[in-house]
């Protein structure tokens, strides 16, 4: 029962990720989309909810191609797609 509540929260996830396009833009710190997974450890490697930040900032990478240097919230503004993504909330959607 717990699998299938997972796979329906994941699901549910993934349909709300899809429903907005993030902004394109400049970036100077960018990242190579073989090198994400290792950013985002870094990223949020001290988030409590380090699961859910590793899970949008590779969603965000993957598609901004870019992780801003540090830790979440932390110099966004190195890449205005990862920095002006929000979801639906108005609440930023890369950590």
């Amino acid at each position: 029962m717990m699998k299938l509540l997972h796979i329906f929260l994941a699901l549910l996830i993934m349909a709300s990720m899809s429903n907005t396009q993030p902004p394109v833009g400049s970036t100077t710190c960018p990242v190579p989309k073989d090198e994400c997974e290792e950013a985002c450890n870094v990223r949020c490697s001290q988030k409590g909810h380090k699961k859910r930040c590793l899970f949008y900032c590779n969603h965000c990478c993957g598609w901004c191609q870019c992780v801003p240097p540090g830790y979440v919230g932390e110099n966004k503004d190195c890449c205005s797609c990862y920095n002006e993504w929000k979801k639906q909330t108005g609440e930023p959607k890369c950590p």
